[in-house]
């Protein structure tokens, strides 16, 4: 009937267990009244894992309608390759075509960021075949399994990135996959961890990204891919906010690590924890989700964006 509220789009979440960590990461399974459709798809190790749990849908990898990845970095695109061996088709932003296709410079990159972590929790993305491997610009529209979806360019954390506006052929949307341009949540906790790293941050562009979401409805079901869903207005305001208190310290310390990085570093600490612990981050996860190594690849984003004049100390 006119007017009518459409029923809520049904979501499963998979893990993928990113860095070993259950809820750190997740795959999203979006049910269309013509099929399913998988958003995000975690590292190429995590791809056994995502089998078993579509096995407990009652879905085969080849059931799946279509692939969408926000963007290539290996916690969102590290597996596309292997659904796309098993006949699954791909959508991805313009400048992650190539990376897919053919990801030696991406498994490089990788390698060289993540070091003796790379094979434990990362591993090898495959080649994708270039006919289920597809470019969606800004603006464009795929429909798959009932379902509509609308991609809108959300650069900042990455130059490939894409925001998924996702509903039911014919009604409002419903959901929007936002990858990490609203950052990360902690599992189990409230804190806003924001990712900065090498080598696309560009803040004026994130401001744009942001005002591309603030025009959607607040009301949405925003769906990160690290930290799962809640409501986007009152979440996007909160990163922001979040944002805004650590951009001009990141700032001031890229600069320190200069010429002592490890004064650098034990300010970020002193910054940064107290922060997560107060918002319930588990004491067993500040290591791995928020020490050395996740402190040093923001310094080291921020100290590139600013070199590049990518910089601005507030969204």
């Amino acid at each position: 009937m006119p007017g009518h509220a459409p029923s809520p789009l049904a979501l499963s979440t998979l893990d993928t267990r990113y860095l070993g960590i259950a809820g750190t990461a997740s795959a999203f399974v979006v049910h269309g009244d013509g099929g399913a459709v998988l958003v995000e798809c975690g590292c190429a190790v995590a791809f056994e894992g995502l089998v078993a749990q579509l096995a407990a849908l009652g879905l085969r990898p080849r059931d799946l309608a279509a692939l969408f990845v926000t963007h290539i970095h290996l916690d969102h695109a590290g597996s596309a390759g292997h659904f796309a061996r098993e006949g699954v088709p791909v959508f991805v932003h313009p400048r992650g075509v190539r990376h897919l296709a053919e990801p030696s410079r991406l498994i490089a990159g990788s390698r060289a960021v993540h070091g003796p972590r790379y094979d434990r929790f990362y591993g090898d993305p495959l080649p994708i075949a270039a006919d289920r491997l597809h470019a969606v610009g800004h603006g464009g529209v795929v429909e798959r399994a009932g379902l509509r979806f609308e991609a809108i360019e959300t650069l900042g954390h990455a130059r490939h990135h894409h925001a998924w506006l996702v509903g039911r052929d014919g009604e409002a949307a419903q959901l929007v996959f936002t990858g990490d341009v609203l950052a990360m949540v902690s599992p189990r906790s409230l804190h806003i961890s924001i990712p900065v790293p090498p080598s696309d941050i560009d803040i004026p562009s994130w401001q744009v990204s942001v005002e591309r979401l603030r025009a959607l409805p607040r009301g949405l079901r925003a769906v990160l891919t690290h930290g799962g869903e809640r409501p986007l207005g009152a979440h996007l305001d909160a990163f922001v906010a979040r944002m805004n208190e650590e951009l001009p310290l990141l700032a001031e310390l890229a600069e320190m690590a200069k010429t002592d990085a490890a004064e650098a570093d034990a300010r970020y600490r002193d910054f940064l924890l107290p922060r997560a612990r107060a918002a319930g981050v588990e004491e067993e996860l500040i290591a791995a989700l928020l020490g050395k190594a996740f402190r040093g690849m923001n310094l080291a984003g921020v100290a590139e964006a600013i070199a590049a004049g990518r910089f601005l100390p507030a969204l």
